[in-house]
């Protein structure tokens, strides 16, 4: 893994630029504690940090070709590295390592901006070419870019905080930042970020920057709608092969480097532990859910019986981490920093300590994450009234956000028609074919909501936690081969004998034993025991008896107040975020206000 940053057409001004290159490069060592580098030339300085998980190359990475030098910053993993390498050999490159980096930087030298066509992985990066700086960012949005681009040139980074070091950024947030937080978070507007100078490269896109031409923004990778020809016995067999495909890709590691799987019992995390035939396992509990779990139509029943059906199954080394409820509420503010943003409160500091304990184990993970986007697992896509609904279904009570404005930003906007523009502008990029009956065209609209809202929330979840625990994390189901395919595959198939991912659960017959296959879907895992919720209630009451707490010139003190004696269990991200995990929404928002000196503007 690795951090990246840099900044283009500082004046010339290098004591400036030296500084302030120094400083973000100290902020970007958080993903990346093994090595560092630095390009620095007029107007031009490139930064990277690297940890040596991996063998996806230094950084950054210069290339000269003819007159032209070529310097790169690069983050992520290529997956088809090795054809690639083979490929540019044919047409005379000699790359200087036989990484990722240099398929990279090799692979825009021979085929310019038309590479990304050929990269199969997660990625992003940075290219200077001497004229320009070619920026990029993977088709699913698995690695970060954020930018600021105005009088102080162009500045990005893997990471918000590190934008922060520049002098010119200041961290503002204007209505719409706290629209972004209240209406729609913990999930985003893509290529939004709340801060109200810094944005974020939509996934699938890539841009150019120049001192003379400025920012010029170009989607390259899309979903596109084409007739399904393939049988329902056909598409079995295709699903099978794409996936074992992917999941052996991503299972390749470095020479004596171990490789694990997340393991909840459930469905897909059971595909990838099988799959890869991995003895390492993984899975994540909590101390008390012994006792105070109980079954509802969400959280149908719990793990570990599954969990341990699959363990003997495979023969697996199999590992149960338990997190305590002080253990979740004291990793809130360190889940907070490693996104950068308030976030899903517990789920997000389960996942960043899970992480920890496993990379004591193996530093390379898969994860079943993205399947339920892709083939149709949520409830909103089985319950009428929520598929049908023209809103985002994993966020429906505006009037309940709207409590949580306070009246003098409330007052600035229309919530009702801030959501219906970014709910309207989504779904209209859904392509579709002129036969489409009513619910194909629904389900398609569907896919992209959750490809490009819901999941581009967890899988920033997924790198950020993962990346500040040193653990590389691979999701073979985001395989854009694999997604491009079930775009198109009819919704009778995918939605086989009335099951929520009846075409996975068919295609993984004979892998997985009969009582995984079949069982219902259940979330990622969350405490039941009160003493969390004890906790979190304790934390807010002391936020909100003090006067300065930031969060109390955003939200109503009234609003939160009443949140703590809530009897229902009112959700307020999908199935995962309900009173408790609200909270430390809640918690994270006053913390990070505090930790990045946000001020409203």
């Amino acid at each position: 893994m690795s951090g990246i940053g840099g900044l283009i057409g500082y004046g010339g001004n290098t004591i400036t630029a030296a500084t302030v290159c120094e400083s973000m490069l100290t902020s970007l060592k958080k993903r990346g504690q093994d090595e560092h580098g630095t390009f620095i030339s007029q107007d031009v300085c490139l930064l990277h940090t690297h940890t040596n998980t991996t063998n996806t190359g230094r950084g950054p990475l210069r290339g000269v070709l003819g007159q032209k030098v070529y310097v790169l910053t690069f983050d992520g993993e290529l997956y088809n590295k090795d054809e690639l390498i083979r490929e540019l050999r044919t047409l005379g490159y000699r790359l200087q390592e036989n990484t990722d980096a240099a398929v990279v930087l090799y692979g825009y030298m021979a085929w310019g901006e038309n590479c990304l066509d050929r990269f199969l992985g997660m990625y992003a990066f940075a290219l200077w070419d001497s004229e320009r700086l070619f920026i990029a960012r993977d088709r699913l949005g698995l690695k970060p870019f954020f930018y600021s681009v105005g009088s102080h040139g162009f500045v990005f980074a893997s990471d918000i905080k590190t934008l922060l070091c520049h002098p010119h950024i200041q961290p503002y947030i204007n209505q719409e930042g706290v629209a972004e937080l209240l209406l729609l978070g913990p999930g985003r507007t893509p290529g939004v970020t709340v801060f109200r100078d810094i944005k974020e490269l939509k996934p699938g896109h890539w841009a150019t920057y120049s001192k003379t031409k400025g920012l010029t923004i170009c989607q390259y990778w899309q979903l596109r709608a084409r007739p399904h020809k393939e049988s329902f016995e056909e598409t079995v067999i295709q699903i099978r092969n794409l996936l074992k495909d992917a999941v052996a890709r991503q299972s390749v590691t470095p020479k004596n480097v171990g490789l694990g799987t997340f393991l909840s019992g459930g469905l897909d995390s059971s595909i990838m532990a099988a799959l890869s035939n991995c003895k390492k396992t993984f899975s994540v509990d909590y101390f008390g859910n012994d006792k105070h779990f109980i079954p509802s139509e969400l959280l149908p029943d719990d793990d570990n019986e599954y969990i341990n059906i699959m363990a003997k199954a495979l023969s697996a080394h199999h590992q149960r981490i338990v997190l305590g409820s002080d253990e979740l509420a004291d990793a809130l503010g360190m889940a907070m920093e490693a996104r950068g943003l308030p976030g899903m409160g517990d789920v997000d500091s389960a996942l960043l300590l899970f992480c920890q304990q496993v990379k004591q184990t193996v530093p390379i993970a898969l994860t079943g994450e993205g399947a339920d986007e892709i083939f149709g697992g949520y409830p909103w896509y089985q319950q009428e009234e929520r598929l049908w609904a023209q809103t985002f279904p994993w966020s429906q009570s505006i009037e309940y956000r709207c409590r949580f404005i306070a009246p003098h930003i409330l007052g600035r906007f229309d919530p009702d028609a801030y959501i219906r523009t970014r709910y309207e502008k989504t779904i209209a990029l859904a392509d579709t074919l002129y036969d489409d009956e009513p619910t194909e065209k629904r389900i398609r609209q569907m896919f992209i909501l959750n490809i490009f809202w819901f999941l581009q929330n967890l899988a920033t979840r997924n790198e950020t936690m993962s990346t500040a625990a040193g653990l590389v994390v691979r999701s073979p189901f985001l395989d854009h081969r694999l997604v491009e395919y079930l775009y198109n595959v009819p919704w009778a198939y995918k939605n086989h004998q009335d099951r929520e991912k009846g075409l996975l659960r068919e295609s993984m017959k004979g892998l997985l034993p009969s009582t995984v296959l079949t069982r219902k879907k259940s979330p990622f895992p969350k405490t039941h025991n009160p003493a969390y919720m004890n906790r979190v209630t304790d934390m807010i009451k002391v936020d909100l008896q003090d006067s300065t707490s930031p969060i109390l010139e955003i939200v109503p003190k009234k609003a939160i107040e009443a949140l703590l004696t809530e009897k229902a269990e009112q959700p307020w991200y999908g199935q995962l975020m309900t009173v408790p995990q609200t909270i430390a929404y809640f918690l994270q928002i006053n913390l990070w206000m505090k930790e990045y000196s946000v001020k409203f503007a």
